[in-house]
């Protein structure tokens, strides 16, 4: 009995140092987190909630695995789930016990488009059967979808991984613990080899032995206990996204506006290098698609008429996004090339389409540009019949037009800061008119607004509106006791009218599309515009 002590000492370190190392090796945590789910095969997409990929600390990676093209894009979560609609697809909503994913199943339209390079995206990955994105940021609204050609099947498994940053305290004071005891064992053992004393100390030494290994053999109890408490199941985290937006928030990001930018002015420059009509309108609508179908049929009659100028895309100047949750959605860019800067107004037909350019305005040189809000909150659409301002946006794009119409005296023109645009209108119209006269022929304008406007709030007392206006120069010869006379026609109505010279009235039309800077109080100013010629033809 006497090496008894030393043997329960080098056992009971031997056991508490090898726990702490089993925690360090064989007991260690992973390096990872990891969580994966296969998905449906009757789903097309797959939504990601926001807050997913922030359960842990990050960097995460979402990781997909697939068959074909695969894309993750991110965006606003409404815009995510307004894009999904009514089709069908899997939701991940959460983590599942043993490591895997929860995932909430949307019946619905078997097939979705191919997502990739949608607008609508502020950013987006893809790759070939398999595709991985690595998420550093905060969970806020950023929600993710995940597709392939939009055929289902085409996402097999969705897999989320963290690090794995848990540490394991017991183990270097188990260690350190359990060495001490060997050690001390083997040093018991020592001295009791060359221990001599007497019967009575024998009797002392195994009494104190005994008392020993009762308190010992309670720690060797307690260390299974303590290693063993701290493999109880903890709770699963749940996402903790921003909460949903009370007001709409920015269409249109930074990045987002580039890309866009960049994919409309190539989609316009390559129908324009065709005049081709039909490529055009997959990259332009409304007035601006207008102006330029125009110009198309009138340069195959004209070969040196010139087109509209290309769409300015070398710098976004200003992300001038609107406030929106709703569709058609419209924006606006102030952007430049060289010396030209242009304000152009984008819509968004429905989440699945792509933006269109829907008017184009050069700015005039030397405009100073209101200030604009944060591009990161947006700015308001306003209603064209608004009276929050000197006139409503509508009221001055029809008020502009009767100026054309009437002139620089009249009342309307008054009410319009003085513009070069309209000075050189009220010029050429003088000079016409005066022509016509010497040649016996009568000459008539009229200036229509169009329906169409759009207006946008600043961050101060104004808005910026933009409109269209109708214009029309008829040219009549004169008639006297049932004779007519005889205009004589030069370029470009000769070659749009098909004629040089007529007895008939000859109209020529134009396109103006103007933007306005509209005060709380004073004058309204045209601080943009772009006139094309429409049209000529005989009445």
């Amino acid at each position: 009995m006497r090496y008894t002590l030393a043997v329960i000492l080098m056992v009971v370190g031997l056991v508490v140092g090898g726990l702490g190392i089993l925690q360090k090796t064989l007991w260690a945590p992973d390096d990872q987190i990891t969580a994966t789910t296969k998905i449906d095969a009757e789903a097309p997409a797959v939504v990601v909630d926001p807050g997913m990929l922030n359960l842990y600390e990050t960097p995460a990676t979402l990781e997909v695995e697939g068959s074909g093209e695969l894309t993750i894009a991110q965006a606003p979560i409404e815009n995510v789930d307004a894009w999904v609609g009514n089709s069908a697809s899997a939701r991940v909503t959460g983590l599942a016990p043993e490591g895997g994913l929860t995932v909430k199943k949307q019946d619905g339209e078997a097939e979705v488009p191919n997502p990739a390079g949608a607008d609508l995206w502020t950013s987006e990955v893809t790759g070939t059967d398999k595709v991985s994105l690595d998420w550093t940021d905060d969970a806020n609204r950023t929600g993710f979808l995940i597709a392939g050609s939009g055929e289902p099947g085409d996402v097999k498994t969705v897999t989320i991984s963290w690090p794995n940053h848990a540490d394991t305290p017991w183990a270097i004071p188990l260690m350190v613990i359990g060495g001490a005891l060997f050690v001390g064992g083997i040093v018991v053992l020592f001295f009791n080899r060359n221990s001599a004393k007497k019967e009575k100390d024998r009797r002392t030494a195994r009494q104190e032995r005994r008392r020993k290994l009762a308190e010992y053999g309670t720690a060797f109890a307690i260390v299974p206990v303590l290693a063993l408490s701290a493999c109880g199941p903890e709770e699963l985290p749940k996402p903790e996204p921003s909460e949903a937006p009370s007001s709409a928030g920015a269409g249109v990001n930074g990045d987002q506006a580039e890309r866009i930018l960049d994919s409309v002015a190539q989609g316009i420059k390559a129908a324009d290098k065709d005049t081709d009509a039909s490529e055009l309108k997959k990259r332009a609508t409304g007035p601006a698609l207008q102006q330029r179908e125009d110009a198309y049929k009138v340069k195959k009659k004209i070969e040196k008429h010139k087109l509209p100028p290309a769409v300015a895309n070398e710098k976004v100047v200003v992300n001038y996004t609107a406030a929106t949750d709703s569709w058609p959605r419209m924006t606006s860019l102030i952007t430049s090339s060289g010396d030209d800067t242009q304000l152009l107004v984008l819509t968004q037909e429905d989440p699945r389409a792509d933006y269109k350019l829907w008017a184009q305005t050069q700015l005039v040189p030397g405009t100073e540009l209101p200030e604009i809000p944060d591009a990161r909150k947006g700015s308001a659409l306003l209603d064209p019949k608004t009276k929050d301002y000197v006139v409503t946006p509508e009221k001055a794009v029809s008020n502009y037009a009767k100026a054309l119409e009437s002139g620089k005296d009249s009342k309307e023109a008054k009410k319009f800061e003085a513009d070069d645009f309209s000075k050189s209108i009220w010029k050429n119209q003088a000079a016409q008119k005066e022509s016509a006269e010497e040649g016996k022929a009568e000459v008539e304008y009229k200036y229509t607004p169009g329906k169409e406007i759009v207006a946008q709030g600043t961050a101060g007392d104004a808005a910026v509106v933009t409109g269209v206006v109708e214009a029309e120069s008829t040219i009549s010869p004169q008639s006297v006791d049932g004779r007519t006379g005889t205009l004589t026609l030069s370029t470009p109505q000769k070659e749009l009218t098909g004629s040089d010279s007529t007895q008939k009235p000859v109209t020529t039309k134009t396109t103006q599309v103007m933007t306005f800077l509209v005060p709380k109080d004073g004058k309204v100013r045209l601080i943009g515009g772009l006139e094309t010629l429409s049209g000529a033809e005989l009445e």
